[in-house]
């Protein structure tokens, strides 16, 4: 028989986390965002988003109303996540994560299917005039030549090569948040540009609500809505 559990806290922030499994698998990655904690756990396949544009309406007379975007940041994700079969360990670990922030003190978390990397991707050839050039990735591991995205939102600055060996950055070259790279010098014609790295897109999130449902023996189901949050 299952058994099912829900929580939606309202109560104080705490950032204290009691689980042993779970500060050792949080310790490697806590600080990517001004010391906050990023949600390690990976949701099964089946994640909802819903766009939540947020408006301000003002009525006037006769029907006629207008609408603005409210805020700099007027369009926010809500994320309906499900985490499905996990054993006990992982159950308890997500839910002490959850606990600790209690739906007020937010935390990272990785868009499903938002993770990119690559190594020795082309970044052009040198013709002796030209600097700038920009980076590029495939729009999945498994694209077609020509499905090419910028590739935005590294983890890490990337690393620019020339020919195989390792450039400098600031020394040999800039880098633009865009992925616009600009060489103090042309590359030579002829010379091969490649770039290494890696990314995703991250959002700072609450969690709204999540709920445990025990299936089986060692078996846990856990759904959970995160909503994103501006600034």
């Amino acid at each position: 028989m299952a058994v099912t559990s829900s929580m939606a806290l309202r109560s104080a922030p705490s950032t204290h986390i009691e689980h042993p499994w779970l500060v050792r698998k949080l310790s490697p990655l806590m600080g990517k965002l001004e010391g906050m904690e990023r949600f390690l756990f990976t949701p099964s396949w089946g994640a909802q988003l819903e766009s939540q544009p947020r408006v301000s309406m003002a009525q006037f007379g006769d029907g006629y109303s207008q609408r603005s975007e409210d805020g700099s940041r007027g369009l926010l994700q809500r994320w309906s996540l499900q985490f499905t079969a996990r054993r006990k360990s992982e159950a308890d670990a997500l839910d002490a994560f959850l606990r600790a922030h209690r739906g007020v003190a937010a935390f990272e978390f990785v868009v499903p299917d938002s993770a990119w990397s690559v190594t020795g991707q082309p970044l052009g050839t040198g013709d002796g005039t030209r600097t700038q050039f920009l980076l590029l990735r495939p729009l999945a591991p498994d694209a077609t030549v020509g499905e090419l995205v910028p590739a935005v939102g590294w983890e890490a600055a990337p690393l620019v090569s020339r020919d195989g060996v390792l450039l400098a950055a600031g020394a040999d070259y800039t880098l633009a948040p865009s992925g616009l790279v600009t060489f103090t010098a042309a590359p030579p014609v002829g010379a091969q540009l490649t770039f290494t790295a890696a990314g995703a897109q991250v959002l700072r999130v609450v969690c709204e609500r999540w709920t445990s449902t025990v299936k089986g023996f060692n078996a846990y189901n856990v759904s959970a809505k995160f909503q994103e949050e501006a600034g």
